[in-house]
């Protein structure tokens, strides 16, 4: 059996080998992680809170100090309808130690509800080699660490500027995404709205100019994204449109180390 020799490998000591006295009264404790290496497994976070804070979140700052990662809570009692799968992990908040796993990526594209793409693989690029400096807030309390992300040691035929030319290229697909998707989250949002003012309203010609506003408005909506996928299998049947083309070529893009070759960029 092999339940005895499970503990020599037990991974993430970072807490263990920094614990000192005291540091439970902490409010708060972010611990130095060890160093990441991009296409292995990320690295664990590890941060104590002596209570529950109000409001937390934890940063990943890069050295020009942009905020290319956020960290928050996973909201309360929050109804997945489809969009959630999507979505990215957020951060435990407990009494105590706490531990977050990162695969390195940076913050990715917005999902909205009953979303349903094909071939997406990532919401987001993965950060490049350097130096970052962790931020954890919790009610008002800061306390920062340094992380240093190195390139994956067996990739030999691949540099950092290949790799931060991925990362850029991956970002600026990112960017389109969002946009597109925000336009959807928009429509609807517009279309709630107006459906909602009309039940007080019983002015034929108003409603005359809002269905063709509808109209209109349902037909970008249906050129940004499928709006007939109902499962996840419904893209086989019906064409991927805006949204899903340009994600599924971050996936691509993400699928391995290095620069974005032409036809990437052509598309």
């Amino acid at each position: 059996a092999s339940h005895g020799r499970g503990f020599w490998v037990l991974d993430n000591l970072a807490p263990i080998r920094q614990a000192e006295a005291g540091m439970t009264d902490a409010a708060v404790r972010l611990f130095d992680p060890p160093v990441a290496y991009r296409s292995a497994d990320g690295v664990v976070l590890s941060y104590w809170l002596r209570d529950v804070p109000d409001e937390v979140r934890l940063e990943v700052v890069d050295a020009s100090g942009e905020v290319v990662r956020t960290f928050e809570p996973e909201p309360e009692d929050e109804e997945d309808d489809g969009g959630g799968r999507y979505g990215q992990a957020g951060m435990p908040v407990e009494q105590g130690l706490n531990t977050l796993r990162w695969d390195l990526s940076a913050d990715g594209w917005t999902p909205f509800p009953r979303m349903i793409l094909w071939g997406v693989r990532t919401t987001a690029p993965t950060l490049p080699p350097g130096t970052y400096t962790l931020r954890l807030t919790a009610d008002g309390v800061t306390e920062t660490s340094a992380l240093t992300i190195e390139p994956h040691p067996w990739i030999d035929d691949v540099t950092e500027a290949d790799l931060v030319a991925q990362y850029e290229f991956g970002v600026r697909i990112r960017d389109q995404v969002e946009r597109a998707n925000q336009a959807v989250i928009a429509i609807r949002r517009m279309r709630t709205q107006v459906e909602d003012r009309l039940e007080d309203s019983d002015d034929a010609r108003l409603e005359e100019l809002i269905d063709e506003l509808m109209s209109a408005a349902a037909e970008v909506e249906a050129n940004i994204y499928q709006v007939r996928n109902r499962s996840g299998q419904d893209p086989l049947n019906f064409p991927i449109k805006v949204n899903n083309r340009l994600a599924n070529l971050l996936s691509m893009v993400e699928r391995g180390d290095g620069a974005p070759n032409d036809g990437m960029r052509e598309v």
